[in-house]
């Protein structure tokens, strides 16, 4: 069977088919209590037209209440995990952006090789929900540097910040010279 929100289901075709009916009986009641002439035969018929017709009313009710349950139930159904590329691509953002967070914050090349540790085991736990790609970009790379005790500031601006060197390039992080340990900014 179908989701399809236009398609009604086994329930709902009853329904409809039970109105029918229950139209048909009304309407047939009333061309009787039209042609009726004794008022107890008015009055018998005009009771019974009247339950034909709230017995109608209820089914047409009840017809829309399924309905818009089901519309609803489409509405709140969970959207589906990301896909591979999907992951991959924020997986690639999301170290791209605290990298530069971690280099420009960290003292020494040490300092960053360890927050470089902590990020890659926080995003790879983190790449296994199914809400991964969920939230912003802006805001998910915010919140893993709150986690690793990065400055907020830095975290905000990460899109300014100048890339970090490349794994296993020689020299100190971030084009300083080798002279005293860099200071944060925090």
């Amino acid at each position: 069977m179908s989701l399809d929100a236009d398609a009604p289901d086994l329930d709902e075709q009853m329904l409809m088919r039970l109105a029918q009916l229950d139209l048909e009986a009304a309407e047939r009641v009333h061309g009787r209590l039209l042609a009726a002439e004794g008022a107890d035969e008015v009055s018998d018929l005009g009771r019974t037209y009247q339950r034909m017709a709230r017995s109608l009313r209820q089914t047409l009710a009840l017809k829309a209440r399924l309905k818009r349950e089901r519309e609803q139930g489409l509405k709140d159904a969970a959207p589906a995990p990301p896909g591979g590329v999907a992951v991959a691509r924020r997986i690639r953002e999301l170290r791209q952006g605290v990298l530069r967070v971690i280099w420009n914050e960290a003292e020494t090349d040490e300092d960053a090789g360890f927050a470089e540790e902590a990020m890659e085991d926080l995003v790879a736990h983190e790449c296994l929900g199914d809400s991964f790609c969920a939230e912003p970009l802006d805001d998910h790379i915010a919140r893993v540097c709150m986690i690793l005790d990065l400055p907020s500031e830095a975290a905000e601006r990460w899109r300014d910040l100048p890339d970090p060197p490349p794994p296993g390039s020689p020299g100190p992080a971030n084009g300083h010279d080798a002279g005293p340990p860099r200071r944060s900014s925090a």
